[in-house]
């Protein structure tokens, strides 16, 4: 039985956010829907619009800089020699991680 979304479900492009380019242009105070919020705000209803203010701000500037990128882009395939390799390594690893040793220092440090 497999878990997850179906082949046909899987999304074919992702989001990827350009986090240098949206800290600069969040560093940029002067905008014109910046410049809308009050210096002086005096009741909930001016908390409220600055509140939305601020978030449409936020929401416009990630998907400013942002761009859609296929989902495989970020993980290219390795070489057939190197995937049957990982394979055959597998069980040795997974042999090596559940010594006596590694069990009980795994025991003790989720112990707070």
């Amino acid at each position: 039985m497999r878990l997850g979304p179906t082949s046909d479900d899987r999304p074919r492009d992702k989001n990827h956010h350009q986090l240098e380019k949206v800290s600069i242009a969040l560093e940029e105070i002067d905008t014109p829907a910046l410049n809308k919020i009050p210096n002086d705000i005096e009741s909930t209803n001016d908390i409220d619009n600055a509140i939305g203010t601020l978030t449409s701000h936020i929401t416009k500037v990630v998907k400013n800089c942002s761009r859609k990128v296929p989902v495989n882009s970020d993980h290219p395939k390795l070489p057939a020699s190197v995937r049957k390799l990982m394979r055959a390594m597998q069980p040795y690893a997974a042999q090596a991680i559940s010594t006596p040793a590694n069990r009980s220092h795994a025991r003790a440090s989720n112990v707070k």
